[in-house]
């Protein structure tokens, strides 16, 4: 026998073991247990195992260990336990704050909640025919939960929907927790740190009025300008004396006019060079190829996320048409619609139409 306390352990005639009351035994002490005894130990033991057994379902339970972030404005976040249920719908802005405000999302399977979503959205018309574009990012350990994911955005956007579905690390997921963002957010408001600098915490501050897509407008501006700023080449104006020797010899397809005047120093400004349209046309020719002289492949889409096929036709048009690769431009055209997207194809391509019918009509 062992005693511990007011509990002791008695050892049965058939090798068990039991745990009864200490009324006041000793060890080594023959002691003559009732059936009933025996069944109220068991029955305490039972009890206690379904206790700890129900806390730590409960813990389970209602703890997160998925996180499917839905961008419409509204932005909100699913918390999803291990079972793979939403346990929570979270606004994380103001527009969802009001929303949710008036509604009840069902809670339950992922698949349910993403389509309900979508379904008061369209209601409230924040989805319609000039805003299509929903971003879904997850954060998960859970494949099936992720292959979840993307049959529902598929499904979501066979309704006319432009989806795109992102995988964030959990870096990603712990900041956007914290500053109580979206994952959309987070990605535009690192972009505007990485174009104009300053720390994340600083810009999150300084850009609380503008939405994401007004902050990645502002980038694509800034990228414009400094684009525009590189591709200009300032010439300076030059003027050689009479005194001064030409650094070249003139050839015979220069000329120049020589002012002169009484008691005054001779200068003489050179015309400047002329190209026919037909000339530019074939040096902008000649350097296009050679900068695209690089063999043709279709590069894959960045590992960390999805594109639907609308956005993907969308980028591979925008890459055909200005160049670089799928990837980069994939992520550079983060927050722009595909309807921009293929605008701003257009200008470009209208832009092109008008300096070749200015060439032709210069031609003689």
């Amino acid at each position: 026998m062992e005693i511990k306390e007011n509990r002791c352990v008695v050892l049965k005639k058939n090798g068990t073991f039991a745990e009864i009351p200490n009324r006041n035994y000793t060890v080594g002490q023959t002691v003559t247990l009732s059936g009933s005894a025996v069944r109220r130990s068991l029955s305490l033991a039972a009890c206690l195992a379904v206790v700890c057994l129900a806390g730590v379902g409960h813990h389970l339970y209602v703890t997160p260990a998925s996180y499917i972030y839905m961008d419409i404005n509204p932005s909100v976040r699913l918390d999803l336990n291990c079972f793979e249920r939403v346990i929570n719908v979270v606004p994380l802005n103001e527009d969802a704050e009001k929303l949710l405000a008036d509604i009840t999302i069902p809670k339950g399977k992922a698949e349910d909640c993403m389509n309900a979503i979508v379904s008061v959205c369209r209601e409230q018309d924040y989805l319609n025919e000039n805003n299509t574009d929903i971003e879904v990012s997850v954060r998960t350990d859970n494949a099936k939960l992720e292959t979840a994911v993307e049959n529902t955005s598929e499904s979501i956007a066979e309704e006319n929907l432009e989806v795109s579905v992102y995988q964030i690390d959990e870096s990603e997921n712990e900041s956007a927790i914290e500053h109580h963002i979206s994952a959309r957010r987070l990605r535009a408001v690192r972009a505007y740190t990485e174009q104009f600098g300053g720390t994340l915490d600083e810009n999150l501050k300084q850009l609380q009025s503008l939405t994401s897509d007004e902050i990645y407008q502002k980038i694509k501006e800034a990228r414009s300008a400094a684009s525009a700023q590189e591709q200009t080449i300032p010439q300076k104006p030059t003027q050689r004396t009479a005194n001064t020797a030409p650094s070249a010899p003139t050839s015979s397809t220069e000329k120049s006019e020589t002012t002169v005047a009484p008691n005054t120093q001779t200068t003489e400004k050179p015309f400047a060079q002329t190209e026919t349209p037909a000339q530019n046309q074939s040096d902008t020719q000649s350097s296009e190829s050679t900068q695209t002289a690089k063999p043709t492949q279709t590069p894959k889409p960045a590992p960390n996320h999805q594109l639907s096929g609308q956005r993907l036709a969308a980028i591979r048009a925008y890459t055909e048409q200005f160049g670089g690769t799928l990837e980069e431009n994939a992520q550079q055209l983060q927050g722009v619609s595909s309807s921009e997207i293929y605008r701003m194809i257009q200008e470009a391509q209208n832009e092109q139409s008008d300096d070749t019918s200015e060439q032709a009509v210069s031609e003689p």
